[in-house]
């Protein structure tokens, strides 16, 4: 079972920038840990990506959605990791697995 300041580490996984900047900084790094960082890169590249496309089409009001979308997702995370709920997100673990056998 992790602590309390583990699950605090995990949440701040979903403030943008924050999780990479723990990741080059913490030295030992479990698969948790891990495993909500790659969570946040993924929805993050896909805010990025989805948002992108949207502005060339000229749709920038559907991407204001898309933003209001993100920070639900990642502060649905973000509270059920801080209240020791375990998180997983198949589609997510789905995603990671298929760019991992690639390598």
């Amino acid at each position: 079972m992790s602590t309390q300041k583990e699950n605090f580490k995990y949440a701040i996984c979903y403030i943008p920038l924050v999780a990479i900047f723990l990741y080059f900084t913490e030295k030992n790094t479990s698969e948790e840990y891990k495993k909500h960082i790659k969570y946040w890169i993924t929805l993050f590249i896909i805010f990025i990506i989805s948002t992108s496309v949207l502005n060339i089409l000229w749709l920038s009001w559907f991407s204001k959605l898309i933003l209001i979308a993100y920070i639900i997702i990642s502060w649905l995370l973000w509270y059920k990791i801080y209240n020791w709920e375990k998180v997983d997100v198949e589609i997510l673990d789905n995603i990671w697995e298929k760019f991992e056998n690639k390598k």
